[in-house]
């Protein structure tokens, strides 16, 4: 299993350790001490590695555009040197997946270079991923037949171009057709990792025996190991941002990037992209929910909550447009509230519009607002 990279660098130190590092690993090498020209060996070849060590951040960031709008390498691992940390937080916000600080020494290298190879290998024996370009109609906490584009799947995971980021740890619901396929799927999988751009892992959560079927024959005529695949597992996100050339550095690096984590999180709540307008807290309840009019209970776990609505997880959704009655009990106090199924997804749950018709049910919703507020974050 060879791994390829490219090395931009116009320092002849730093570029006779790395050569010598990367030749080590058995990584083989292609060499570009002028940028420009990396970026058009990037448009017209995939790496597996990318190191770049230019004289300027604003040179860095230029190749980082590059490589993430290349169809090629636009989720090839990366390496940046770095003179110090006051660029780490900006690198990582870029996609940048591992940091070497000058100057180059062959054990610092070594270290890093090393680990990133573990990851990229790892990626290729686990993921037996096959690349696609088919569209998605997909529905999420406050949002409905939305489109999205795959890239790749696995059969754990996939890989999916939102063109624009979703709330941080989002449970997305998907409706598609692969390629040669006449079957529709239909499953539910969870946000772990997002990049810049809009493009996102997804970890499967709810996959349907006839789905799974389908996505398991697909696989088993088209699935490579593709060579940029994304990880689906929160793990494989994480390791990929680690900062392994040593103890003090990998220490500093992940208070960095739990500072980047927060903020991306703080600004993606901030975001208008809730057509409700409205605060939604992430939380799973337990509830009951009643067709009006009926005494057959159904259990559900209550999740997504804000003041005008909630989304509820049951395999038996109602169908779009049944009002309904919920139940939710906490130790402190029991609401029943009356709603509208507003959107409907057989297998996984429903969203439902709250009816408040009164002072006490608007209260009563707020003080359940209340008690999840303190004990989760909004979303």
């Amino acid at each position: 299993m060879t791994l390829s990279s490219l090395l931009v660098c116009a320092d002849k130190a730093a570029v006779e350790v790395l050569r010598q590092v990367l030749e080590e690993l058995g990584i083989r090498v292609e060499l570009c001490a002028d940028p420009v020209r990396a970026a058009v060996r990037l448009a017209q070849e995939h790496y597996d590695l990318i190191i770049l060590d230019c004289e300027t951040q604003a040179g860095v960031v230029v190749l980082l555009h590059e490589s993430k709008s290349s169809r090629l390498n636009d989720s090839t691992l990366t390496v940046v040197v770095v003179a110090g940390q006051e660029s780490i937080r900006e690198m990582f916000s870029l996609g940048v997946n591992f940091v070497l600080y000058k100057p180059v020494s062959h054990e610092r290298a070594l270290s890093t270079l090393r680990a990133a190879q573990t990851v990229l290998h790892r990626d290729k024996r686990r993921k037996a991923r096959a690349v696609l370009h088919t569209h998605a109609t997909i529905d999420y906490a406050g949002v409905e037949r939305a489109k999205a584009t795959l890239v790749n799947l696995a059969q754990d995971g996939m890989g999916v171009n939102f063109g624009k980021k979703l709330p941080p740890t989002c449970k997305v619901y998907f409706q598609f057709q692969l390629p040669g396929q006449m079957a529709n799927v239909r499953l539910s999988g969870q946000v772990v990792w997002q990049d810049w751009n809009g493009r996102a892992g997804i970890q499967f959560v709810d996959v349907p025996q006839g789905s799974r079927r389908v996505l398991q024959e697909w696989l088993n005529l088209n699935a490579a190991e593709a060579p940029k695949g994304e990880p689906a597992s929160e793990a494989a996100s994480e390791e990929r941002s680690g900062h392994p050339s040593g103890g003090s550095d990998r220490q500093v690096e992940k208070q960095e990037a739990n500072g980047r984590d927060g903020e991306a999180g703080s600004r993606l709540r901030s975001e208008p992209n809730n057509r409700r307008g409205q605060t939604r807290y992430a939380c799973r309840l337990g509830a009951e929910v009643y067709q009006r009019g009926s005494s057959v209970r159904n259990y559900c776990h209550l999740s997504d909550l804000s003041p005008g609505g909630c989304y509820l997880e049951m395999p038996l959704a109602f169908p779009a447009g049944t009002p309904v009655e919920i139940t939710v009990r906490t130790q402190d106090m029991k609401l029943r509230v009356s709603g509208e199924v507003k959107a409907s997804h057989p297998g996984y749950g429903m969203g439902i519009l709250f009816k408040l018709n009164t002072k006490d049910e608007r209260h009563g919703v707020q003080q359940l607002i209340d008690f999840v507020a303190a004990t989760t974050e909004s979303s």
